[in-house]
């Protein structure tokens, strides 16, 4: 594994994140780590990868970067996010306050994960053209193979990990509303098209994979 450049997780809310952090927490030392936060701190010169909820472009004064990320079906993200602010996240938020159909039209919630691969603006061909510059992203609903293409890219060895912040009272979404889960959409549609790109590109990338041909 090189470390000659700094390692920056694009973290979006609710697409598998956090347990891709552990899994690739022990690869560094404790100085060697910064976390993303709100008190206006900057990664130290020693610092080998950024974790924690932070946007594309946040820290490209650092020099050399290579960019990771998990991408995720919009409807599942938006769903699980907001049952996750509801019933998990003990500070009062927006999700305690209104449905999950007018969540999904909150700036909080809708297309989220361009405005992270943008820096914050909802622009579905600006946000491609960043992932393009990626060293590696996965999709949450293929997590296990998402980690073997993260070794062959990166170099990390026998990546091990469990699942973390997954949320037990969020309920399926075949027993959510047909109108809100169409609502969820419409709200979501470069998120829509940014997956849909994703996923495609995963997939080809995966077939041609020494993981996927063994």
């Amino acid at each position: 594994m090189n470390k000659d450049k700094v390692l920056v997780l694009v973290h979006i809310p609710k697409t598998a994140g956090s347990s891709l952090t552990t899994a690739i927490m022990p690869y560094y030392q404790p100085h060697e780590v910064f976390t993303e936060n709100d008190n206006g701190s900057f990664p130290s010169p020693g610092t080998k990868i950024i974790i924690g909820h932070n946007r594309f472009g946040r820290y490209h004064g650092l020099g050399p970067l290579l960019y990771i990320t998990m991408l995720r079906n919009p409807i599942d993200r938006v769903i699980s996010h907001y049952y996750y602010l509801k019933h998990v996240v003990l500070e009062d938020n927006l999700a305690k306050h209104v449905s999950l159909e007018e969540f999904s039209r909150s700036i909080w919630a809708a297309n989220l994960q361009t405005q992270y691969l943008t820096g914050g603006v909802i622009d579905f061909e600006l946000a491609i053209q960043h992932l393009k510059t990626f060293a590696f992203f996965g999709i949450t609903e293929l997590f296990t193979e998402s980690l073997y293409l993260l070794e062959d890219n990166l170099g990390f060895a026998n990546i091990q990990y469990s699942r973390i912040n997954e949320n037990p009272q969020k309920p399926k979404k075949e027993f959510i509303n047909p109108y809100t889960i169409e609502q969820i959409r419409r709200n979501n549609l470069s998120d829509m098209k940014l997956y849909h790109w994703a996923r495609n590109t995963f997939d080809k990338r995966l077939k041609e994979s020494d993981w996927f041909k063994n």
